[in-house]
């Protein structure tokens, strides 16, 4: 065969004047680079690329397209590193008179976290979406997801628990002329979980807008985490689990009031972006959510 025969355009007589806002690849595998807290971390990422198709035009470089994306595997990520990848690969497509182009990765980043009270620890994982956008007219815009597991014990049933315990106190020793510190202790020891209040495993997404520098992923992370006070533990021994279970008695919280934790906490650290938070109830067979925009310039 001839090399240097032109390949033909089988659709170059398939007309149509529609315009197309997106046209690219999805479900490409892409290894990225992602700073962490003691050093850089390879995690394998579910990336899409996108442009904009305009007056029926056709035919998009895609093999261009993937040669933009793999060069974000070749440093860290970072918003530099994401602008640069984003206006090349939109540079690359003049013929098809696009004007906008968006990069979309999803990954999990791992980060290891220390039992709260034993010398173990070990790993847990966070789901992270990245979306980044390069047009003519805006420029570059970047935003960083994030996904943060965390128990939330429901103060209502909390205040029902302890009204029953005190109830059952009373009507068991009302007669009791007197009481001594060993009876008290043995009686809650025996019925101090006469009824418990009911928790669940809750997921706080928590989307924030990037300007420039480094992604920090696992800055928000621990802000996010630090704010909700009962992340999911990895590494549990007893003792661990009855301090968890401390934290989560000291630390009751409707789906309002995490979202209003989350939200001070994320504004204090001047970000703003959006939240949508679930609580994965253990009573209902729904779950709890509230959702919110914030940001730190308006406060």
């Amino acid at each position: 065969m001839n090399n240097l025969t032109p390949l033909p355009d089988v659709a170059s007589k398939i007309v149509s004047d529609i315009s197309l806002d997106q046209v690219g690849m999805a479900n490409i595998a892409l290894p990225l680079r992602i700073n962490v807290e003691n050093g850089t971390q390879t995690c394998a990422a579910n990336a899409a690329i996108f442009a904009n198709v305009q007056n029926g035009q056709k035919g998009l470089h895609m093999s261009r397209m993937y040669e933009s994306l793999l060069e974000l595997s070749e440093t860290s990520l970072s918003a530099a590193t994401l602008a640069s990848c984003a206006k090349h690969a939109l540079l690359q497509q003049t013929e098809v008179e696009a004007t906008n182009l968006s990069i979309e990765l999803k990954t999990q980043l791992q980060i290891k976290r220390p039992a709260l009270n034993s010398n173990g620890d070990g790993w847990n994982r966070y789901p992270v979406e990245i979306n980044a956008n390069y047009s003519h007219q805006d420029g570059f815009t970047l935003s960083l997801g994030i996904q943060v597991t965390y128990s939330s014990s429901c103060p209502a049933s909390a205040a029902l628990s302890r009204q029953a315990l005190s109830q059952t106190f009373d009507q068991t020793f009302r007669d009791s002329q007197s009481l001594n510190h060993g009876e008290i202790t043995s009686w809650l020891e025996k019925n101090g979980t006469l009824a418990i209040p009911h928790s669940q495993r809750s997921i706080a997404n928590i989307t924030v807008g990037i300007t420039d520098g480094p992604l920090p992923i696992s800055e928000l992370i621990n802000t996010c985490e630090e704010a909700l006070g009962t992340p999911v533990q990895t590494f549990v021994k007893r003792d661990d689990e009855q301090e968890f279970a401390l934290r989560n008695g000291a630390n009751p919280m409707f789906v309002e009031d995490a979202s209003r934790r989350l939200i001070q906490a994320l504004e204090t650290q001047g970000y703003s972006g959006k939240l949508y938070v679930s609580h994965q109830e253990s009573l209902h067979g729904h779950d709890a959510v509230a959702q919110a925009f914030f940001s730190s310039e308006e406060r």
